[in-house]
């Protein structure tokens, strides 16, 4: 324990003391975060304060190193190559992150950088092998520890970076998540983490004297992408287990507010059409602020919800299997209740969940309507005349419920003899009324269309062919009244669907030849 507060103690004067040096060589230097419209501060700030926070962290295990002979902790800390490999990586993704910070590297060279890394972190040994469920049962994962171990490292270096928004909010956070995890590993006699928690802890402290709001420091991607790395790392290096926990399942309840915002920013961003890699002012923090929060307050909430996690995931330590499904299942709802309150777009509602739902099983083809209309496709497709033809059309206009029906066949006839043949155009004209309209046949007349309500689709029935000439083959009207009958939800995409199974059954019949396109598109609601 003494040598824990010795090292916590160190990492906290150390963080103290060489912030300001490294403010002082940024400015010096010009290596600041300019304003823009995504970020909340109006100066410019500098933002190498990695330099300090991983100084910070190293400077008491470099104490502990020259004088290990005098400590017996320190003996088992450096009796194998762990030690080696964790300063290895953390080196690396600090100077990936700060020649991210000097020269802002492109996203997908990051991503590459992280992954390589993640890499060398599995062959020392850094691995998830195995998964505890709030249940007491163990499962190995096999080969999944590669992609499960990687997709971990990952997710928190970048759920750091991405909650670096606010002044002091990063840094809080891990500070509160390194001191419940200290506490779990003095709990469960794990000192090698403890240590490093230790120092991460105390170089936080003392770097939040700089970095709260208002910021005379930011923490930078040198920074971020260290503290990431520390929390991924430490948290799978050693086996933190309770009577219910796994090695992942307190850091996660821990990381809750940083890792539930990055699991969502991807997925907000695609149902909102943007690319998943573009940066936004959407993130938890930012949602807060434009609810009416002032920035301070903004941060000591999520503070307040981050130490409630830390409490909860300490409880996990010691509960029975029943008390911890009760506490995840608690813990989940309360997530997807804040997603829902803090999230800015209403794609998540359970009208656009259950309309998503519906295209999916249509556009797969598992819906009944879906199937029942295929069949109609299929009769129309195989048609051996013009006459079966529009007999299988009207059979699917009346589940799509139209109105009035019309198609404009064409037909191209040889005339002429061997030496002089010449071609000319037959026209036939088919016809339909459906049930509201009253029973008709072929030569009916249309129905009046004088409101508002009326929908007029009209479509040419061509195909082009390889030179790029068009084969046309008449047209089809089409008439709606909306006001008497409930609109099929996939109205015009079956229209599409019935003149591409039209067009198949045209091109087969004997004596269809090139013309030149006598109509266009139009789709309109008559007056």
């Amino acid at each position: 324990m003494v040598t824990v507060l010795f090292i916590f103690i160190v990492a906290s004067l150390a963080s103290l003391t060489l912030t300001p040096v490294v403010r002082l060589l940024a400015l010096h230097f010009d290596l600041t975060d300019k304003p823009s419209a995504r970020k909340m501060h109006s100066g410019k700030i500098p933002r190498i304060g990695g330099v300090a926070l991983f100084g910070s962290f190293f400077l008491p295990f470099l104490l502990l190193f020259l004088f290990n002979q005098y400590s017996p902790v320190t003996e088992d800390f450096f009796s194998d190559n762990s030690p080696f490999c964790f300063v290895t990586g953390a080196l690396l993704i600090f100077l990936l992150g700060l020649l991210d910070d000097i020269r802002e590297l492109s996203f997908l060279l990051k991503i590459f950088g992280q992954l390589l890394i993640a890499l060398f972190i599995y062959c020392c040994g850094f691995q998830i092998t195995a998964v505890t469920t709030p249940f007491g049962a163990d499962f190995a994962i096999g080969f999944f520890s590669l992609p499960l171990t990687i997709f971990w490292f990952l997710l928190v270096i970048n759920a750091i970076n991405f909650i670096d928004g606010l002044d002091g909010l990063a840094a809080g956070i891990c500070l509160f998540v390194s001191l419940a995890m200290l506490f779990v590993c003095l709990v469960n006699g794990q000192l090698t983490s403890a240590l490093a928690f230790a120092a991460l802890a105390g170089a936080l402290l003392g770097f939040l004297r700089y970095n709260f709001y208002p910021a005379s420091i930011f923490m930078g991607d040198s920074g971020s992408y260290f503290l990431g790395y520390c929390l991924a790392i430490l948290s799978i290096g050693g086996t933190i287990k309770g009577q219910v926990a796994t090695a992942l399942l307190i850091p996660v309840i821990a990381l809750g507010i940083p890792l539930m915002d990055t699991l969502w920013a991807p997925l907000r961003r695609f149902m909102n059409g943007q690319s998943i890699f573009q940066a936004d002012n959407k993130h938890i923090h930012h949602r807060l602020v434009r609810l009416g929060l002032t920035h301070r307050r903004a941060v000591l909430a999520l503070y307040c919800l981050t130490v409630l996690l830390g409490i909860a995931s300490m409880f996990l330590v010691h509960t029975q299997n029943q008390s911890a499904a009760l506490i995840i299942f608690v813990l989940g709802i309360g997530f997807i209740g804040l997603l829902h309150y803090l999230s800015d777009s209403s794609l998540f509602s359970v009208e656009n969940i259950a309309s998503w739902a519906r295209d999916l099983t249509d556009e797969s083809g598992i819906s009944l309507q879906r199937r029942l209309f295929f069949q109609h496709q299929r009769k129309i497709s195989a048609a051996a005349d013009p006459e079966q033809l529009w007999e299988a059309v009207c059979a699917s206009l009346e589940i799509l419920a139209f109105d009035y029906a019309e198609f404009q066949y064409i037909q191209q006839n040889a005339a002429g003899t061997a030496k002089t043949s010449q071609r000319t155009l037959s026209t036939f004209t088919f016809s339909w009324r459906g049930v509201q309209q009253g029973e008709g046949g072929t030569g009916t007349a249309r129905p009046a269309l004088s409101h508002a309500s009326v929908l007029r689709i009209e479509l040419p029935l061509h195909q082009l062919t390889d030179n790029g000439t068009a084969m046309h083959f008449g047209s089809l009207l089409l008439v709606k009244d909306m006001s008497h009958t409930v609109t099929e939800p996939y109205l015009l995409k079956r229209v599409e669907q019935l003149r591409r199974s039209m067009i198949a059954a045209l091109e087969k019949f004997d004596g269809i030849r090139s013309a030149p396109l006598l109509s266009r598109s139009s789709l309109q609601f008559l007056p």
